[in-house]
């Protein structure tokens, strides 16, 4: 193991928080309202947190996710808890969403990013395939560098 390595693996023991985010582009064959795509945004990440959760996490640091439609509708989801209910603002204007771009944030203890990482990009091809959405990664990243200047 080099230094640079043994520098990443002693930056997450120290702070033993997961962090992984993805951005998805969404193509949705049966288009939802306001109230469908809320469920699905909170749908998917009560299972990308279940998942984290059977997988080792004790605590969620932060889950968080900005869903944005075709013609600027959003819809953001704050979870810090599971015995709390999630912040959700939803800013649809009426129309149905058929396409989109769903960017979620992922931060749990007790996990390390490669391991967030696999559950939730795994959990999320699961989902989207049970509900006949079409998805593609546009990005997906999680700490590869430790985030301190040297």
């Amino acid at each position: 193991m080099d230094l640079k390595e043994r520098q990443l693996l002693t930056h997450r023991a120290s702070d033993e928080l997961g962090k992984f985010s993805m951005w998805l582009r969404l193509y949705i064959k049966d288009p939802l309202d306001a109230t469908q795509s809320e469920k699905m945004v909170l749908d998917l990440l009560d299972e990308v947190t279940a998942e984290c959760f059977r997988q080792g996490a004790d605590m969620i640091g932060h889950i968080k996710s900005f869903l944005t439609a075709e013609g600027g509708s959003t819809i953001s989801v704050s979870l810090i808890d599971m015995d709390i209910p999630p912040t959700v603002q939803v800013r649809f204007d009426g129309t149905k969403m058929m396409r989109g771009e769903l960017i979620v944030h992922v931060i749990v203890h007790g996990m390390w990013d490669p391991q967030v990482r696999e559950a939730s990009l795994k959990v999320t091809k699961d989902f989207m395939a049970q509900r006949s959405i079409d998805y593609e990664v546009i990005n997906d990243f999680y700490e590869k560098e430790k985030r301190i200047k040297e």
